[in-house]
């Protein structure tokens, strides 16, 4: 089981494409509720599920803490989390700087946390080529129905419409993107149309 709390936005571009929704980062005054090992757990199929969970919920204040140690070379945080083993989080540093693996118990199950040195790009810079390039990308790529910046992988990944691709080099179009944004881009296919629901109201910029 994978979850991370904490997520960069997703800019949805929804059809027809003159609509055109902004992606927007965590507000900086945004203060979630401090989560521990006491937290109900309500939302596990399983008991090792729960058991996942109460380790993330009670390694919150962590995050918040490793997340204000390395801000400025952050370039992703995430948990990597498996039934049957033990709980990994997972920091993605900017830099050649090497930073020690820990080794820790939150809520009575072993925790280690990984850091790995690096990256390209700290989650604040990929966000940010993320949503200069909206429309450049909303433009170059047809089928394009969201976007987001990946902060486990540093990629920008792009959901396209099959149907409305199928001839177009797409690989070509990638490499055009990773050029121009000097950032990884991941496209991934789907068979389902993003459309505006009965009540939903698209926001404009």
């Amino acid at each position: 089981m994978r979850t991370m709390k904490h997520t960069l936005a997703v800019a949805l571009i929804l059809v027809p494409a003159t609509i055109s929704i902004p992606a927007q980062a965590e507000s900086p005054d945004r203060v979630d509720p401090l989560l521990d090992c006491s937290t109900p757990v309500l939302d596990a199929d399983t008991p090792e599920k729960a058991k996942l969970l109460r380790v993330q919920y009670g390694g919150d204040a962590l995050v918040r803490e490793l997340r204000e140690t390395y801000a400025a070379r952050l370039a992703g945080l995430f948990w990597d989390q498996k039934e049957g083993e033990h709980s990994r989080m997972v920091l993605r540093l900017t830099g050649d700087e090497p930073v020690e693996d820990r080794k820790s118990e939150v809520c009575g199950e072993p925790l280690t946390v990984a850091f790995v040195t690096g990256q390209t790009h700290t989650r604040e810079e990929l966000q940010k080529l993320h949503v200069d390039n909206l429309n450049w990308l909303r433009g170059k790529f047809p089928g394009l129905q969201g976007t987001y910046a990946d902060e486990r992988t540093g990629q920008i990944v792009l959901e396209i419409y099959q149907p409305e691709a199928e001839e177009i080099d797409l690989e070509a179009l990638r490499q055009e993107a990773e050029s121009r944004l000097d950032a990884p881009l991941r496209v991934e296919m789907t068979t389902a149309k993003v459309v505006v629901g009965p009540g939903l109201r698209a926001p404009v910029q």
